[in-house]
């Protein structure tokens, strides 16, 4: 038991490594982003233009654009937050024992992280587009919602993620059950 449980902190320590390496990437780019309105506001156009779809009129007043920075930031703290989860997460299963109540608690955490995403994902789209056309004359404003194969993708990872979290939690209580009995 002892070498499979070595494995799994091995294995836990890389898996730490690669979500801090991914998070401060991701969280370097996403910064990048929401400053690009002030130091290069054609690509934030283009990019936001790409993201709600060809067809819709979109207007780019500073107002409008600065509800969408707001909106886009509170979807990235969301992911951001789930992945710091996650990178505890893993920092807790590379411990000397790593079926604990709080490795249980991080990947819960982790999974609410993921579904929070889903969600303000889900408002925040609508938000984008009718701050965009809200400045449309009548007949051109827009109000779009969507709800893709990535939420989805996302939403089976969370409930995944919970389930695994009650399951390691009951494995937490066996195991110190069985501790005090030896």
């Amino acid at each position: 038991m002892g070498d499979q449980f070595d494995r799994v902190r091995s294995l836990s320590r890389r898996m730490r490594l690669g979500v801090a390496i991914g998070g401060l990437a991701l969280a370097g780019g996403l910064s990048v982003f929401l400053l690009m309105p002030v130091f290069d506001p054609e690509t934030f156009r283009r990019g936001v233009e790409h993201s709600v779809g060809p067809g819709i009129s979109l207007s780019f007043s500073g107002p409008a654009t600065a509800v969408v920075v707001l909106l886009l930031a509170v979807q990235f703290a969301a992911l951001l937050a789930a992945v710091w989860c996650v990178w505890r997460m893993f920092g807790e299963f590379a411990r000397e024992e790593p079926l604990t109540p709080q490795s249980a608690a991080w990947m819960q955490r982790a999974s609410i992280g993921f579904l929070v995403l889903v969600i303000v994902s889900a408002l925040a789209r609508p938000g984008v587009v009718l701050a965009l056309t809200l400045a449309n004359p009548p007949g051109q404003r827009a109000f779009a919602i969507s709800f893709g194969s990535a939420d989805i993708f996302a939403l089976l990872i969370a409930a995944i993620m919970y389930m695994t979290s009650r399951v390691i939690a009951l494995a937490a209580e066996i195991r110190d059950d069985q501790r005090e009995i030896i």
